[in-house]
């Protein structure tokens, strides 16, 4: 008996000792897989998908694309967009001071029109000198807009009429519009920014602000979208085109783009010797090339991208185009975490 009372005060003890110590950490999950990757971005046939890529997580989130017309940078620093993948027609003409009235069908004949070039620089908005910083604030120009949503839509609520009101950095815009043959403003939202997001949208038939940000901008690197684009022709003569293509997320994602060297050339001293962009569009769209005779899209050979995000510094190519069934629109991407 005197046995077991040891016995038991003894495994109490040991009971005692153990519940006191703290529970070992388990060692953290890797963000990033090591080694070669790859993932096939179904954007499909006819694009009707946008593709939202993280790199760290390795997380896709899908929308559909076409879901706004203007958009409203969530910065401090103020800037409209639209969104000119919809159509080659969709573009933006200003009008220096003029009233809603004035405007008409016959002004349009002579208007000059512009589209954002990707780039996503704010001096090459469709939107030049809309606003002007005044000692630390923003004042809006006293100009009128018109956008052109596309030939989709009758004249009737094809154009839309526009002035931009008012900008409070961080807080929101408000702004006046109508439809062409509205001698006064119809509606006068005032949109709130949202600092989780790059951009607010906005759509002028639903006369609502819709999401098409999936996800908050520090979880995503990259987005498979359409967009327009200013391209040579055979002959070089410049002509606006709606592409598909890859923008990058500027608020923490800077790209190099290297030619002419072998993927499995590039490593870590490479990456850390060059120099890293942050134009929206440094990866873009011609990473692949229409080759004539095969009738089909082919991947340029020997193009890497280094992409530094805030987690990691990765070397990226392109693969292919299609999927197995051979149908377009299946971008294939691989790539490898350097750092």
């Amino acid at each position: 008996m005197r046995k077991q009372i040891i016995i038991y005060s003894f495994l109490g003890f040991i009971l005692a000792i153990t519940a006191c110590e703290k529970p070992e950490k388990l060692y953290p999950q890797p963000k990033t897989s090591v080694g070669l990757q790859s993932q096939i971005f179904a954007m499909g046939e006819n694009y009707a998908n946008q593709l939202w890529f993280d790199f760290a997580t390795q997380k896709t989130e899908s929308n559909a694309f076409g879901l706004w017309h203007l958009g409203l940078s969530c910065t401090d620093v103020p800037r409209l967009c639209i969104n000119g993948g919809i159509g080659p027609n969709f573009s933006v003409a200003r009008f220096a001071a003029s009233s809603f009235s004035s405007i008409t069908l016959d002004s349009l004949k002579k208007a000059k029109w512009q589209f954002d070039n990707p780039n996503g620089n704010v001096d090459s908005s469709a939107f030049p000198n809309a606003f002007v910083n005044n000692a630390g604030k923003w004042i809006v120009n006293n100009f009128t807009y018109v956008i052109d949503l596309g030939e989709k839509n009758k004249d009737s609520i094809r154009y839309v009429k526009l002035k931009i009101n008012q900008f409070e950095a961080g807080k929101s815009y408000q702004i006046s519009y109508g439809f062409l043959f509205d001698a006064l403003p119809t509606h006068n939202p005032t949109i709130l920014i949202n600092p989780n997001k790059n951009f607010v949208y906005y759509h002028f038939n639903s006369h609502s602000v819709v999401e098409n940000e999936p996800i908050d901008w520090p979880n995503w690197d990259i987005v498979f979208t359409t967009y327009k684009e200013t391209v040579p022709d055979n002959n070089g003569v410049l002509y606006p085109y709606v592409i598909r293509g890859v923008l990058i997320n500027p608020k923490k994602v800077s790209v190099a783009q290297l030619n002419n060297i072998p993927f499995d050339a590039v490593n870590l001293t490479t990456a850390q010797s060059v120099s890293y962009s942050k134009k929206q569009d440094e990866i873009g769209y011609d990473w692949k090339q229409y080759d004539q005779t095969a009738e089909r899209y082919t991947m340029v050979p020997n193009r890497v991208y280094l992409i530094k995000t805030t987690d990691a510094i990765i070397k990226m190519k392109f693969v292919d185009f299609y999927n197995d069934q051979g149908i377009k629109g299946y971008p294939k991407m691989a790539w490898e975490i350097l750092k």
